[in-house]
């Protein structure tokens, strides 16, 4: 036999000689079978020994290995069958177990012998740790890797149930016990790694020392596959020991990982060191990790440099959320988990930031505790902290003090061994980080961006960091980022570099995401951004990859806190780190939609101003690009190039009318508070960001709609009936469904004036009716008299109304050539709420609205300008006559009767030139009403011109086409409306002439069912008229009908 990859065999090769493996593993298969037949056990044995040494074989891969494994496996359990059953082969086991061991070979020698151990230990004739102790040492034979991991995974399957497992038949008989069992599959474990880490080893031996160095790098990348492919045979050991009934969480914690850790730190292999650790996350139960997680943390820092730690803290923080999310968010009081964390992720960060400078790194992330649950704060100068020594270490500064929390001490593991310190290490005291030669002055703003950077107290200088020694990474200034950003494609990043800074950015990722779900206290929550934020001030963030991640992070808080997420400590600073355009702006849509989802809806003016100042200039971007197009022409080519490129952020859907809908929800998102005064200023804020954008035309209608909404809700405040003692204590405005419930808004904001008192000296009354009379009765006007600051405040919402109808007339007029329909049916909705708003002016006399009917006026008649202007579809035109005599008639009461009457012909003109025959006549039908409905505004006389009008156009319309006959059917119902209305100009002669044409038409064969059918529920009303009352008794029917 030849040694493990010695020949370089192509896939057909290897296909080739598994063919003839699997031939001869059937042939001896078929023997074995018969021998078990006739009872024959020497048979037997002899046929699976040619059977098993098949796998003797080092000229298949892992992957062919495996399948001629499993073929074999597959035959054995015959075998296994029939050594159990004694009666069969009338053997003693000791015998059996002592007659396999003379095998020639000792693949099959061994093989067999875990077959009969198997079935020995079942029989209890000797203890079961004796045996599966005596298995074990002698598969140390087998010291090829391939062969030796495939026989430790067979001898674990086999004796996976043998085992002496706590309540286990084999422990109460005697065979041992939760120690015996897991020293079995630990010591199969430690040879199995070693096996393992050997398959490498073998490549470097076996490769021609004159190979070309391609074909050397392929051969070895080629073998490090079929490395990886064997680790399911490794990990089934961990699998096992994680399914002991013993394996509780204080054996775990006591025997279990520091006996894997040290048998892992043995093995100087990172690969296996990785997938070993992977596995121990995902094998054990998530209550073992919770209380050994300072254990866990620490070997992985110093278990080995090389190692991937990051794959490793994502799958363990994973793991951690889905366990506290399962369990109500509940964590063991003892355990502070974003300590432990935390302190390891800030020597990751800057071991990673050593990796990507190149070692050239020159800020300093540092930690303090002292006495705190959370570190993080910002490092106070003064006398103490001379006196008291810090550990610097990498990038992390930690006390050298007992760390307390606020539940437990953390004592112990949970500290940072001074001796387990890296190579870098040196304790400096607290004064000499505290300054440094050569400091700069920094603004305060800066400085509160740049957090940690300095620790000086009171100070706002900013260090000389030419000095610094490597590790200690600097945050660079907004100007020096770009200028390394401008050079970072120059000098070629190293994408090992990249994806090693990618995976930290998701490990920060998933812990941010951990501890969001565990603390509820957004102060805390928000302490988590000095991380990413130094990774994003020592990295160029024009590489699309890591600017994703940071996007990831920076949006996560907003999905869970809301604009609350503005609070937290450098987040400013890392918003304000995202720079180049399109990041930009799918960071803005990102947050847009994190907003949108968030439960969390607390709106504050300041938040608001501030998350619009960032994402303001999407609101702008293509009105940018145009006016760098126009001042340089020679772009534009360019930027064609640039759109044609495949763009990573994949922003197709991100057009206006997409982005629009985004921003309408956001806006509703914003604007919803109680407070008066907070609403007006967010709407005329984001106003401001959007007035010269493409998207005010999308978003107007909203905005229309929230001013209109909050001038209604102005003109539904109802003052209480409480005496002026009264009114200082308790809540001057009253809710009509809710009296007892308060409103708590903090945070007002006024552009024009800033009162001491909130808007809890007011509240909402809903009012149902629309009737003025019960307006008029639920204000008492000398009752704000007696208290100046509400009359002060009805003042200041009076001058806000006037504000918002302005804004509205000026930009539905500068929209309304884009969207006349909508315009239209905006400005209506604003006539009705200024007729409504005349109620409240009214109520209170020390109120005044100069000119307020003809505002009205002007809201109605703008959409009648909008008519003839814009709207040119007959059908449109129609709905538009509809809607604004459904407006006029119901909703208005404040026009003088002349403006009225004027609107009223003009409309009933419109109505009248419509393409339509039919078109006219049930415009002019509905007109109508405008003469009728409103009392205020009533006139016989008019409603009879409408209808007569209606009868010509009716009789002219049959004539072109008789299927306008149901005309004359409606013009019977609207004569019977207003003929039991008492409408003296329409008398019986009318509704008889009426009758008898419908009658007519009811009479032919071909008269369509629907006309019939409504024709009869008009007679059938009539006659029920007739019955009841006097009013229809003059008007006769046919009684055949």
């Amino acid at each position: 036999m030849q040694s493990y990859r010695d020949l370089a065999n192509t896939t057909v090769d290897q296909k080739k000689f598994l063919d003839e493996c699997i031939f001869i593993v059937k042939e001896q298969s078929f023997y074995m079978k018969q021998a078990l037949e006739n009872g024959s056990l020497r048979d037997t044995l002899k046929h699976a020994s040619n059977m098993l040494c098949e796998l003797r074989t080092s000229q298949l891969s892992p992957k062919y290995y495996y399948e001629l494994y499993m073929l074999i496996f597959n035959e054995l359990q015959h075998l296994d069958t029939f050594i159990s059953d004694k009666k069969k082969h009338k053997k003693r086991f000791i015998d059996i177990y002592e007659s396999v061991q003379h095998a020639g070979n000792i693949i099959p020698r061994l093989y067999l012998l875990i077959i009969v151990g198997r079935n020995y230990i079942k029989n209890k004739d000797i203890k079961a740790k004796y045996i599966l102790k005596d298995m074990t040492e002698l598969c140390k034979g087998i010291q090829h890797p391939l062969r030796g991991l495939f026989l430790r995974y067979f001898l674990i399957q086999m004796c996976k149930d043998r085992i002496p497992d706590t309540g286990s038949e084999y422990e109460e008989a005697g065979g041992g016990n939760i120690d015996d069992a897991f020293e079995f599959l630990l010591s199969n474990f430690y040879e199995s790694i070693k096996l393992w880490s050997r398959m490498s080893d073998k490549v470097a031996i076996k490769l021609a020392p004159g190979q070309d160095e391609q074909v050397l790098h392929n051969n070895r990348n080629k073998v490090l596959r079929e490395k990886m492919d064997v680790k399911m045979l490794v990990g089934s050991n961990l699998v096992r020991m994680s399914q002991l009934e013993g394996m509780t969480k204080q054996y775990y914690i006591d025997k279990c990982l520091p006996k894997l850790l040290h048998n892992l730190s043995t093995i100087n292999d990172s690969l296996i060191q990785q997938y070993i650790f992977e596995s121990i996350v995902q094998v054990f139960s998530d209550e073992c990790h919770i209380y050994t997680l300072d254990i866990l943390l620490n070997a992985i820092l110093k278990i080995n440099s090389s190692l991937d730690f990051k794959s490793i803290l994502i799958t363990l923080l994973k793991r951690l959320r889905s366990f506290i999310e399962s369990n109500n968010y509940e964590v063991p009081k003892e355990v502070d988990i974003f300590s432990l964390f935390y302190e390891h992720l800030v020597l990751y960060v800057n071991r990673t930031l050593d990796s990507y400078d190149g070692g050239k790194g020159t800020y300093s992330l540092a930690v303090q505790q002292e006495g705190q649950r959370f570190p993080m704060e910002h490092y106070k100068g003064g006398e103490e902290e001379k006196k008291r020594g810090v550990l610097t270490f990498g990038a992390t500064t930690v006390s050298t003090n007992v760390v307390t929390t606020n539940n437990a001490p953390i004592t112990g593991s949970h500290q940072i061994n001074t001796n387990d310190l890296l190579p870098n290490c040196k304790i400096v005291k607290s004064a000499d980080a505290k300054s440094h030669p050569g400091e700069e002055k920094r603004t305060m703003k800066e400085g509160a961006y740049y957090g940690g950077a300095t620790h000086q107290g009171s100070s706002n200088k900013a260090a000389n960091y030419g000095s610094l020694p490597r590790g200690v990474h600097r945050r660079y200034s907004n100007d020096e980022k770009n200028q390394r950003n401008d050079h970072g494609g120059e000098d070629g990043e190293d994408d090992e570099a990249v994806e090693n800074v990618v995976k930290m950015l998701q490990v920060i990722y998933e812990f941010i995401f951990l501890c969001i779900r565990i603390y509820d206290d957004v102060t805390t929550i928000t302490k988590l951004f000095e991380l990413p934020y130094t990774i994003a001030s020592n990295v160029n963030l024009n590489n699309d990859v890591l600017c994703e991640q940071i996007i990831n992070i920076i949006v996560l808080p907003f999905n869970y806190l809301g604009l609350s997420a503005l609070k937290g400590k450098n987040m400013h600073g890392l918003l304000a780190s995202i720079t180049a355009q399109k990041h930009k702006k799918k960071l803005s849509l990102d947050i847009i939609d994190a907003i949108i989802e968030c439960k969390n809806k607390a709106i504050v003016y300041k938040d608001v101003e501030e998350i619009l100042n960032y994402i303001s200039p999407i609101f702008n971007e293509d009105v940018k690009r145009k006016t760098d197009a126009a001042d340089e022409p020679h772009r534009k080519d360019c930027h064609q190039r640039e759109v044609n490129e495949a763009d990573f952020f994949n922003l197709d859907n991100s057009t206006i009318t997409y982005a629009a809908k985004k921003m309408c929800k956001f806006f509703h998102i914003i604007t919803n508070t109680n407070d008066i005064d907070e609403r007006y200023n967010i709407c005329m804020l984001f106003y401001k960001h959007i007035e010269n954008g493409p998207y005010l035309v999308h978003l107007l209608p909203t905005m229309v709609f929230t001013m209109l909404n909050l001038v209604t809700t102005i003109t539904n405040l109802v003052p209480t009936t409480a005496k002026k003692s009264q009114l200082q204590r308790d809540e001057p405005f009253e809710k009509k469904e809710d009296a007892d419930e308060d409103v708590h808004d903090e945070h007002t904001h006024d552009d024009h004036t800033h009162d001491e008192h909130s808007y809890d000296d007011l509240v909402l009354l809903r009012n149902s009716r629309g009737d003025s009379t019960t307006h008029m009765d639920l204000f008492p006007g000398d009752h704000a008299e007696e208290d100046p600051y509400l009359e002060n405040k009805l003042k200041q919402y009076n001058l806000y109304v006037k504000n918002i109808l302005k804004f509205i007339h000026t930009n539905l007029l500068s929209v309304s050539s884009e969207i006349p329909m909508l315009a239209l049916k905006l400005f209506l909705h604003s006539a009705v709420v200024v007729n409504n708003y005349d109620r409240f002016i009214q109520a209170h006399d020390f109120l005044s609205f100069e000119n307020l009917e003809a505002i009205c006026y002007e809201f109605i008649t703008q959409p009648l300008i909008i008519y003839e202007e814009d709207i040119n579809i007959s059908s449109q035109q129609y709905s538009c006559i509809i809607w604004i005599t459904g407006i006029l008639c119901s909703h208005i009461t404040l026009l003088q009767n002349e403006n009225y009457e004027n609107i009223a012909l003009k409309l009933t003109q419109h109505a009248n030139k419509l393409l339509k025959k039919k078109d006219q006549c049930l415009g002019i039908l509905a007109c109508s009403h405008i003469y009728w409905e409103n009392k205020k505004y009533r006139n016989s006389a008019k409603v009879l011109d409408c209808l007569q009008k209606c009868i010509k156009n009716a009789e002219i319309a049959v004539q072109s086409n008789n299927d306008n006959i149901i005309l004359f059917l409606f013009l019977l119902q609207k004569y019977v409306y207003y003929y039991e209305a008492e409408n003296i100009e329409v008398t019986e002669d009318s509704v008889q002439y009426l009758l008898h044409i419908c009658q007519e038409e009811y009479s032919r064969d071909n008269c369509d069912p629907n006309f019939k059918q409504e024709f009869l529920q008009i007679v059938k009303y009539i006659h029920d008229k007739k019955q009841s009352s006097n009013a229809f008794a003059k008007i006769g029917l046919d009684i055949a009908v």
